[in-house]
């Protein structure tokens, strides 16, 4: 015997819920990776036109890598949390249909 729609629905809730949770940690740490990236991809390019030109370029590059990583978070955080989601889901559901049979 399965569960019931209300007994589904709130276990769906339930780990939407925890998964939106979870899912920071991940996310946090992708923003991370990608500004610590930006970051010294633009020490590199700063360094590079040093020699060509006089123009510091570092500060435009940082304030452009910041910009471009915050843009992304909502899309990493979904990214992070629709499997994260799917696989509390799966199985809690499983130990749920499992102890009503």
């Amino acid at each position: 015997m399965g569960i019931s729609k209300d007994q589904d629905f709130k276990l769906k809730l339930g780990n939407l819920f925890l998964a939106l949770l979870f899912a920071t940690v991940p996310t946090a740490m992708t923003i991370g990776f990608l500004g610590t990236h930006g970051y010294i991809l633009c020490r590199d390019l700063d360094k590079r036109l040093e020699k060509v030109e006089k123009i510091p370029v570092s500060e435009l590059c940082d304030r452009s890598n910041l910009d471009a990583n915050y843009s992304y978070i909502v899309w990493i955080w979904l990214f992070t949390t629709i499997p994260t989601w799917r696989w509390f889901y799966i199985g809690h559901y499983r130990r749920v249909t499992k102890h009503h049979k």
